[in-house]
């Protein structure tokens, strides 16, 4: 704050400092908003979203706010990585864990009962988890 009273109180090169500081005040301001914002883009049938540059967008790609794509469960692309904020929302959705181990639930091409342990708490191995 005493930055702000010394150019405040006109001392020194009042004018072009005034004028200067007030912009940097403003770029701060800028880039300091939430990015919930921020413009980025899902493909029709991805479950990830992009920046524009990426290469896997096309033509058939919807902008979406990034908030928008969190709420959608959307999560970020491993190719062009998009800037991660943290909004509010969670965009893990895998089944949380449980305390003893059991044998999956799912079942093999064969038919048969699959022979993997988990501890993932729908009863399903890392193959088989539903949907």
């Amino acid at each position: 704050m005493k930055i702000l009273q010394y150019y405040s109180s006109g001392a020194g090169n009042s004018g072009a400092f005034k004028k200067s500081f007030i912009l940097l005040l403003f770029a701060v301001f800028i880039y300091t908003q939430p990015s919930s914002a921020q413009t980025v883009y899902k493909t029709p049938s991805g479950a990830k979203y992009h920046t524009a540059t990426c290469r896997t967008v096309k033509n058939v790609s919807q902008a979406i706010t990034l908030q928008q794509a969190v709420e959608m469960g959307l999560g970020p692309c491993k190719v062009c990585k998009p800037t991660v904020s943290y909004v509010s929302g969670s965009t893990n959705k895998r089944p949380q864990g449980q305390g003893q181990t059991v044998q999956c639930k799912g079942k093999t091409k064969a038919g048969t009962r699959c022979r993997h342990m988990t501890r993932i708490a729908n009863g399903y191995c890392f193959q088989h988890q539903p949907g």
